[in-house]
């Protein structure tokens, strides 16, 4: 039977699996191309150097967090900066754009001048200094999600998974034209992103798309053969309009590239804890030894372990209604897929979790299969009501409910145990 990828697998995928080379490869030579161009014009220490040395010469020694960790790192001073906001502490590459629009500067506006034109890439690279910091904003959300992914076995619901999707579709949006031709499989990985990693999301969170625009066909379909071509031509133009709105929902990803859209805005759509650093590196001795580096550098090494140390994986966040609805979500689209791959006259009306069905198992508490069996929703389409008017005068309507309920007896005897587990867990939390 044909492997089902669910967001979950996907956002892994990308994160840790086949498709993580790829987004370092993307990084890394972001990385490289900026800090050629503005290491010159900043203070670094010898420390910093060989760190980053070290990872420009061997970056396969490196997995995801700690190549992005290098645009969230304070690797970075400059005198202009330390004359003007009067500190020592260094910056990092996320940090670029904050610094140049401190307040500070507002009385100093050729200093301002002078210090974007000196961290700005304008000679091979043409990336601004908002665009470097934004990609260190989108790095600092990978590690994040990726630590989230990786304590969890996989993310545990749909709206961390448009969040990651969000944060790499703008990320390949801003790649130059440059990188994009050097990245082996670069297409591949933004077609992946923005199609089989998108529907696997909106397959969740949107099911009621996809249940609209196959009714609408079905409706269309018997009219036509009753009514004429000018009512069949206007229920097809219905349909056309819902095709054309799953399409704008997978392209959501194009709004993204709009420069007025900010990570701000797609983040504040679902809340999220801070992120917890996964450490993926080791601290020498050359390191402590460095006078510049240890009070800010070794107490917030102290704090990341303390705070990785409280997943010790005892206990479980109670799922909200909407985050078990989605759950519920994920696992139709398999029965889905299974029931098509075996019956093709399998509707999404037959499905034991279609979203009225679903919707009726956590209102009406449903955790055992008499419930079930006894509930008003799940006879509504055990018993194929759902068809009315000049769709009960069609000759095999007989054959059609006897299907309904066949494909409804192969569905409780080989899903609803598992959807019982699911209900019950869910209700006992």
């Amino acid at each position: 039977m044909q492997n089902i990828k669910t967001y979950s697998d996907n956002a892994i995928s990308i994160l840790i699996g086949d498709r993580e080379r790829i987004l370092k490869s993307i990084l890394r030579q972001l990385f490289e191309a900026i800090y050629k161009e503005i290491k010159d014009k900043c203070i670094i220490g010898e420390f910093e150097k060989k760190d980053i040395n070290e990872f420009l010469n061997w970056p396969d020694d490196y997995d995801l967090n700690s190549t992005a960790r290098y645009f969230v790192w304070g690797f970075f001073d400059h005198k202009i900066v330390n004359k003007i906001i009067k500190t020592n502490r260094k910056f990092s590459l996320r940090d670029i754009n904050s610094i140049v629009n401190k307040p500070q500067f507002k009385n100093y506006p050729e200093d301002k001048r002078r210090l974007v034109a000196q961290l700005e890439c304008s000679k091979k690279l043409k990336f601004s200094i908002r665009q470097i910091s934004e990609v260190g904003s989108i790095c600092e959300e990978i590690i994040r999600i990726r630590n989230l992914s990786a304590h969890n076995n996989g993310l545990e619901n749909s709206s961390q998974a448009l969040i990651l999707m969000s944060n790499v579709s703008r990320l390949l949006s801003l790649v130059p034209n440059q990188i994009r031709e050097s990245t082996s499989g670069f297409n591949n990985f933004e077609n992946f992103v923005n199609h089989d990693f998108l529907d696997s999301i909106l397959s969740v969170i949107r099911p009621d798309i996809e249940d609209s625009i196959e009714e609408a066909k079905i409706q269309s379909e018997n009219l036509a053969e009753e009514s004429g071509d000018v009512f069949n031509e206007m229920l097809l133009n219905k349909v056309d309009a819902m095709s054309n709105q799953l399409k704008n929902l997978q392209e959501i990803n194009n709004a993204l590239s709009n420069n007025e859209a900010t990570l701000k805005d797609i983040l504040s759509l679902v809340y999220s804890p801070r992120p917890v650093m996964e450490r993926q590196w080791s601290f020498d001795n050359e390191r402590r030894k460095d006078e510049d580096l240890d009070k800010d550098r070794i107490e917030r090494d102290l704090s990341i372990e303390l705070e990785e140390d409280s997943f010790d994986g005892s206990s479980k966040d109670k799922q909200s209604r909407k985050e078990f609805y989605d759950s519920l979500m994920e696992f139709r689209v398999k029965i889905k897929k299974e029931m098509n791959q075996e019956h093709s006259s399998f509707r999404n009306w037959h499905n034991l979790l279609q979203t009225n069905l679903a919707n009726a198992m956590i209102d009406n508490k449903i955790t055992t299969l008499d419930i079930l069996k006894a509930d008003k929703t799940f006879q509504h389409y055990y018993d194929s009501k759902q068809m009315y008017g000049k769709l009960l005068a069609q000759y095999n309507v007989n054959d059609k409910k006897r299907a309904a309920v066949e494909y409804f007896d192969i569905q409780l005897e080989r899903y609803w145990p598992t959807i019982e587990e699911m209900l019950k867990n869910y209700f006992d939390e």
